[in-house]
């Protein structure tokens, strides 16, 4: 189970391209829990904690980044939906672990971190 109220605090004190490397490396956890068949409580709380972070980094974020993650709490909602009502088929598990890496992917990109160079994001800087 997730402490919502912990996990915002760690998640807030870092600068934005810095909360959106955290969550598109969650969105890829997430594919591979999906993708391996192990849909339990680990993939569920990510499910969350991806939704969470979204909503978390959306404020700060620039608007490219803003619209990418409204629509990406859409698909994190329907995906959560889908699984009850497929049971985890293997062929909506393998769609939902691709749709995980092309959403890392855009994430990563949105975030500038693969243009900002070896140095470390703190909070406070871009």
């Amino acid at each position: 189970m997730i402490n919502e109220m912990t996990l915002k605090e760690r998640y807030l004190r870092d600068a934005v391209p810095t909360r959106l490397g955290n969550l598109a490396s969650s969105i890829k956890r997430l594919g591979y829990f999906i993708g391996k068949k192990k849909y339990g409580t680990t993939a569920q709380d990510l499910l969350l904690e991806c939704r969470l972070f979204c909503e978390w980094a959306a404020p700060d974020a620039e608007f490219e980044a803003q619209a990418a993650l409204a629509t990406l709490q859409l698909d994190l909602k329907n995906w959560q939906h889908d699984f009850q009502n497929t049971n985890g088929a293997d062929d909506w598990r393998a769609e939902i672990n691709a749709a995980c890496e092309r959403w890392a992917n855009r994430i990563l990109e949105l975030s500038g971190l693969l243009k900002a160079g070896p140095h470390v994001h703190q909070a406070g800087r871009a």
